[in-house]
């Protein structure tokens, strides 16, 4: 069944003022899963896939001030368990090493090793690629002003979040 007919069957029935807004959560939603499904493609030979490439830019970006398991989990919008995983996997790969803070012996601190450093140097052009063929359709423009959409939804979901962490208050 293609994504319309999908979109059909769910959006029959719904109230007029329901419709788009209905219609275009879900193509986010499926939009992002076919494009970390396509990022994970390209990354495949590099025996790394999506999230295990964005741990490593993030620790890459983190040289003057080291990251600790808990930033990595607000970055990548995971729990720590998956993130606890996703660290194990890295390590024992050999692409990052966990040390103890020197000022605070509770709290881990994260670092590329070089492996992990040439990995990434290796992996950017790939995933740049994908990037780059994912928005081609649109054009520059039409990028920018999507991606100025985006920021504004997202904005408005984090200040909804922030009046109601629970969620308790939304209705389905």
């Amino acid at each position: 069944m293609s994504l319309d007919s999908r979109l059909e069957r769910i959006l029959a029935g719904k109230p007029a003022r329901h419709r788009d807004a209905v219609a275009a959560s879900r193509l986010l939603l499926h939009t992002a899963t076919l494009l970390e499904r396509r990022v994970d493609e390209a990354l495949a030979p590099f025996a790394v896939h999506m999230r295990e490439y964005l741990a490593l830019h993030l620790l890459s970006d983190s040289v003057h001030e080291p990251l600790r398991p808990s930033d990595l989990s607000v970055s990548l919008d995971a729990t720590r368990t998956q993130v606890t995983r996703l660290l194990d996997g890295l390590e024992k790969k050999g692409l990052l090493v966990r040390s103890q803070d020197a000022l605070d012996r509770r709290s881990l601190q994260l670092a590329l090793t070089p492996a992990g450093t040439q990995l990434l140097q290796r992996c950017v052009p790939t995933v740049q690629q994908v990037y780059l063929q994912t928005w081609a359709g649109l054009g520059e423009q039409a990028t920018r002003v999507l991606q100025q959409q985006l920021r504004q939804v997202h904005s408005g979901l984090q200040q909804q979040e922030t009046a109601d962490p629970t969620g308790a208050g939304a209705k389905a």
